[in-house]
């Protein structure tokens, strides 16, 4: 399976959409802002579009999903929970529940409920590789301070990766902030402070201090 990074941007927000293929058929996991740039790498590389994953339900990981379900008549998969608390809606909607596989094309896809960004933010894991959205960062994680969000969920879902997966598992998370992507677990728990918080009330209070001049400055 390969991983294909799209450095991507709008609105002033920079992130990182993926595209996996192999054998000549691709999934979507956040496509966003250029269509251009996404739509052309199928088509050069004849990558027939099978579906789209969608982490979450923030603008800048949703923007072109409706766009690319109409196009190639693809299914998106977003979590119950996401979709029946903000109301999201899209062509070819299919939710998706906690740790049930979605085998699609040779593809086999592990959605991991990970609330805390958002109340239905998903993980989905293919072979050893993790698309985080904006859960995890490889320097930090998401901002617990939007409609939905909740930091002591956000401890949770950090504790549940932390032990569920492997330490080779590869990290792809929505935006980055200095690290590149794609860095192993191993490397989080050694330079990613919110994996070695262990206490609660370490991390929620240190997630949400006061004072941040900058909510991704993690340190």
């Amino acid at each position: 399976m390969n991983v294909k990074t799209f450095y991507v941007s709008g609105l002033s927000v920079k992130n990182q959409c993926y595209l996996i293929h192999l054998n000549n058929t691709g999934i979507f996991i956040d496509p966003a802002w250029n269509y251009d740039l996404l739509n052309g790498f199928l088509e050069e590389n004849n990558i027939k579009l099978k579906a789209i994953l969608l982490t979450h339900s923030h603008i800048d990981h949703i923007n072109l999903a409706n766009e690319f379900a109409q196009k190639y008549n693809v299914p998106v998969y977003m979590s119950k929970e996401e979709i029946d608390y903000y109301n999201f809606s899209c062509t070819n909607l299919i939710e998706v529940k906690h740790l049930q596989d979605i085998i699609l094309n040779g593809f086999r896809i592990q959605p991991i409920l990970t609330p805390g960004h958002t109340k239905g933010s998903v993980c989905y894991l293919i072979e050893n590789h993790l698309f985080s959205g904006d859960t995890v960062f490889i320097e930090g994680v998401g901002i617990c301070s939007v409609e939905g969000s909740d930091v002591h969920q956000m401890y949770d879902s950090v504790q549940y990766l932390k032990k569920s997966l492997p330490l080779d598992t590869f990290i792809w998370p929505g935006h980055s902030y200095g690290e590149l992507p794609g860095k192993t677990l191993r490397f989080l728990l050694k330079n990613n402070i919110y994996f070695q918080l262990e206490n609660r009330k370490h991390f929620t209070s240190f997630r949400m201090r006061k004072g941040q001049k900058n909510l991704f400055d993690f340190m």
